[in-house]
C-alpha cells in the first residue's frame, strides 16, 4: 500500500476467545484522562458457537463441519436440509469449531522512538473501552482480534501516552513516528514479527470511526494506539488520536 503521513487538526499469557470470527466490529477510539483508553462498542466473540452462528444441515457429501473460507459470519455452506433428498441421508452440523488457539502478543519493540513495552491481553470493560492498563509503562492488545501469529488482520496494541504511575510512557514519543520505521512485536512462542510502518496518521476523536483500524482480515498490520495533539482541560484529555499502522515484514 502507498505510504501516506496524514495530519489532521491539533491536536502473559492469555486466552483468546473461542467462538466464531465476528462478522463486524464497531470500535470508536476515544481518550480519557491523561492516558489513551480505546472506547466505543466491542461485541466480543460468544463462547457459545451454537448461539452465535446459524446451524444448518448437510449432506455427509460433501461434509461441511465449518464455515467456508472468508465466511466471517460461520454460517457456513452446506445445503439447506430441505434440498438434502431423502430423509435417511445423514446430516451435519455447520456450526463453526473453536479456533486454534495462538500465541498471544507479549513485547513491543519500536527501537526508532525507543519504545520498548511489556504488552497484555486485554477485552472491554463494562463503560465499552478497551481495558487499557493503568501504567503507561505497559501496553494492551484488543485479545478479541488477530494476533501476529494469525497471519493476517490487524493487530491491535494501545497504551496510555502518560498516568499516574508513569507520567510519560514509552509510546507518548509515537507522535514521532515515521513511515519507513520498523517496529516488532514479540509473542509468547519466543517469536519476532516485523512491521514496517506505512501511516502515521494524527486525528480528531470528535466523529473518528475506528472500525477499519479493527479489521479481522485482509493483510497482516500491526496498528499502534495512543493518544496526543492538544490538551483540553475541560475535558481532562487530548484532542486526538495517534494512530500508527505498519505492514508485516515477515
Amino acid at each position: 500500500m502507498p505510504e501516506t503521513t496524514r495530519r489532521g487538526k491539533s491536536s502473559p499469557r492469555g486466552s483468546r476467545a473461542a467462538g466464531p470470527v465476528l462478522a463486524a466490529l464497531a470500535v470508536a477510539v476515544a481518550l480519557a484522562g491523561t492516558g489513551c483508553a480505546p472506547a466505543g462498542v466491542v461485541e466480543p466473540p460468544s463462547s457459545d458457537p451454537a448461539a452465535a452462528a446459524p446451524s444448518s444441515s448437510v449432506s455427509r457429501a460433501p461434509a461441511a463441519s465449518s464455515p467456508a473460507p472468508g465466511d466471517p459470519g460461520g454460517t457456513g455452506a452446506g445445503v439447506p436440509a430441505s434440498r438434502a433428498g431423502a430423509a435417511e441421508v445423514p446430516v451435519a452440523s455447520a456450526a463453526l469449531r473453536p479456533a486454534a488457539p495462538v500465541p498471544a502478543p507479549v513485547r513491543l519493540d519500536y527501537e526508532a522512538i525507543g519504545a520498548e513495552m511489556t504488552v497484555v491481553p486485554t477485552g472491554v470493560a463494562e463503560d465499552g473501552q478497551m481495558e487499557i492498563p493503568e501504567d503507561a509503562s505497559i501496553a494492551a492488545w484488543y485479545r478479541f482480534g488477530p494476533a501476529p501469529a494469525d497471519g493476517e488482520g490487524n493487530t491491535v496494541i494501545a497504551a496510555h501516552a502518560g498516568s499516574e504511575h508513569t507520567p510519560e510512557g514509552p509510546l507518548y514519543a509515537l507522535r514521532t513516528a515515521r513511515t519507513g520505521d520498523t517496529v516488532r512485536v514479540g509473542d509468547e512462542s519466543g517469536r519476532w514479527h516485523a512491521y514496517r510502518v506505512t501511516q502515521v496518521e494524527r486525528l480528531g476523536k470528535d466523529g473518528l470511526d475506528f472500525t477499519p483500524y479493527f479489521t479481522r482480515s485482509g493483510p497482516e498490520r500491526l496498528v499502534l494506539v495512543t493518544c496526543g495533539g492538544q490538551w483540553l482541560p475541560e475535558r481532562q484529555s487530548y484532542a486526538d488520536n495517534i494512530i500508527v499502522v505498519a505492514e508485516s515484514l515477515d
